[in-house]
């Protein structure tokens, strides 16, 4: 599912008019992105955390011409899933 499924999912299972979904899905992703750019974690409860991680300055390989790259520290936002929705998963 993408973003317009989402927004197709809203309108027909929710009673939601278009515009009002496409709303909620956007004002959703933009509080997210905001709180994890503000180097906050987004917890969901049943569904699971969206957390910003630091990775370290490490030495990659240029594929092409197989010489060492620096690649810098940088941020990054790793989902850890819940568990009640990992048994859903698997169930």
């Amino acid at each position: 599912m993408n973003k317009q499924g989402l927004i197709e999912h809203l309108t027909h299972n929710c009673g939601l008019h278009r515009a009002s979904a496409i709303a909620a899905v956007n004002g959703m992703f933009q509080a997210i992105a905001a709180a994890v750019s503000a180097g906050e974690d987004v917890v969901i409860r049943d569904f699971g955390i969206f957390k910003v991680r630091n990775v370290a300055e490490k030495v990659g390989r240029n594929i092409a011409t197989k010489e060492p790259v620096t690649i810098p520290a940088h941020k990054t936002v790793k989902f850890l899933i819940s568990n009640k929705l990992k048994e859903t998963l698997n169930s």
